[in-house]
């Protein structure tokens, strides 16, 4: 059985029925899940563009590197300057252009 049985129905004018679709659709939800997450005070997010994802590709392998290193330096107590000097600033030249365009 659907654990929502109860339906309304609204009626909305033309400007309120565009600004549901627009955010409907920034959000990714249904309208019934975006009507149900205002009612209960839930936040709403936008879905992240593309860039988000190309940033969290980016993260993900600057952590793999950090492991490696890591695990390199846990082996043979020692650390490859070079390796680990060229990885910083490959981090810091992220760093700059995150901030650069979200800030």
């Amino acid at each position: 059985m659907r654990k929502r049985y109860i339906r309304k129905d609204i009626m909305l004018n033309e400007i309120e029925n565009e600004k549901l679709i627009e955010d409907c659709q920034r959000c990714n939800l249904s309208y019934g899940e975006y009507f149900r997450r205002l009612l209960m005070n839930e936040q709403i997010k936008e879905k992240p563009g593309k860039e988000f994802y190309v940033i969290m590709k980016q993260l993900s392998k600057i952590g793999v590197n950090l492991n490696q290193i890591a695990k390199k330096a846990n082996q043979t107590d020692k650390i490859d300057k070079d390796y680990y000097k060229s990885e910083a600033d490959i981090w810091h030249k992220f760093a700059e252009e995150v901030k650069d365009k979200f800030l």
